[in-house]
């Protein structure tokens, strides 16, 4: 009977022990970094932070709702995020808070539509069917125009390369019954659901959200990562994640899953050209 005693008060004694162990080890705690901006890299941001959490379990991503690319910036610089997307370079005001461009890719703008077929259009006859009323299709369908915020930077980076966009853009804002996408999911939500759509929109948010939608061929050259990469298709945009002055280590960590080998193959399936 002693000598059970003895052996209970042993066990007793070890498991205490070890529970003591376990009190004390230091138990990692799991960092979150928060990334937020233009809506075009959102999904992309996702899928980042899935493949950065399966390599360390111990950081996690959070992705906020598209607050635009001026939104993403001043949530930076306030440090109410760790990582900004943008679709814009940065101005010299912003530059001065210390913010950067960490990793920066290459998709492209497109025109895209909820037909499942439709051909490619030119930039020369971008203008009329902005100007037009009521345009149509080459075969006969009607073509229904969505349009972008005017303050989006879509709109500037189109009048840009077709000047002759800003008048018709401006008779296009003045027609009433003309649908506007505030945000980059709300104009992908109006193009998948309006039948004959035509709206500006982007491969990389084509292809990360797995939008029904087609993205037209633009003079003659079908938008993809390698179009971009030798120069062909005529209308790359460029899309940076952005880093504070001092940043997180699990954003710095985020950043370093864009590159290659494992974040050059995430960006290229998902319709964009890593950049410096």
């Amino acid at each position: 009977m002693v000598l059970v005693k003895l052996k209970r008060r042993k066990v007793l004694a070890s498991a205490a022990f070890a529970g003591s162990l376990l009190l004390a080890a230091p138990v990692p705690a799991e960092e979150t970094v928060r990334v937020g901006g233009t809506g075009i890299g959102l999904e992309l941001s996702r899928l980042i932070g899935q493949a950065l959490h399966a390599a360390d379990p111990g950081v996690a991503t959070v992705v906020l709702p598209s607050i635009g690319t001026p939104g993403g910036i001043k949530a930076l610089a306030a440090g109410a995020i760790d990582v900004a997307i943008a679709a814009r370079p940065l101005k010299v005001a912003e530059k001065v808070t210390g913010i950067r461009e960490a990793a920066c890719m290459t998709t492209a703008l497109v025109f895209a539509t909820s037909r499942k077929t439709a051909p490619g259009l030119t930039l020369e006859a971008l203008p009329g069917i902005y100007a037009d009323p009521t345009p149509r299709w080459p075969d006969g369908q009607p073509l229904k125009v969505i349009l972008r915020s005017p303050a989006g930077s879509e709109n500037d980076y189109l009048v840009q390369r077709v000047p002759a966009l800003e008048g018709a853009l401006a008779a296009a804002f003045r027609r009433p019954g003309i649908p506007v996408g505030a945000t980059d999911q709300e104009n992908a939500a109006l193009a998948t659901s309006i039948a004959g759509s035509f709206a500006i929109a982007t491969l990389l948010q084509i292809r990360t959200e797995r939008l029904a939608l087609t993205a037209l061929a633009l003079d003659g050259v079908e938008p993809a990562p390698e179009t971009l990469a030798d120069g062909r298709y005529p209308m790359p945009l460029r899309v940076c994640f952005l880093l504070p002055g001092s940043a997180t280590a699990g954003a710095a960590q985020f950043i370093a899953f864009t590159q290659p080998p494992a974040g050059q193959e995430i960006l290229r399936r998902h319709g964009s050209e890593p950049t410096r």
